[in-house]
């Protein structure tokens, strides 16, 4: 099973990007995985836990985060 976990907190926003035909086709995949975990997961929810998992585990982008912070340029 995946190692995933989905949550559904605030309302999302609408983001539009494109990705090569490999990346979706995994992410297909991976949705489908999700699915079998948690019934409710859809495309959306499993690219934000990704997404999430990947900053929380990003050493390089906390520490600009960081840098960012005390430098008084908080927020995204």
């Amino acid at each position: 099973m995946i190692d995933l976990e989905i949550q559904v907190q605030s309302e999302p926003v609408t983001r539009k990007f494109r990705i090569r035909k490999e990346v979706s086709e995994l992410l297909d995949l991976y949705v489908k995985a999700a699915q079998e975990k948690s019934k409710g997961a859809d495309e959306s929810l499993v690219l934000e836990a990704i997404l999430r998992n990947h900053f929380k585990r990003d050493k390089g982008f906390k520490a600009w985060m960081q840098s960012r912070d005390v430098q008084g340029q908080a927020g995204p």
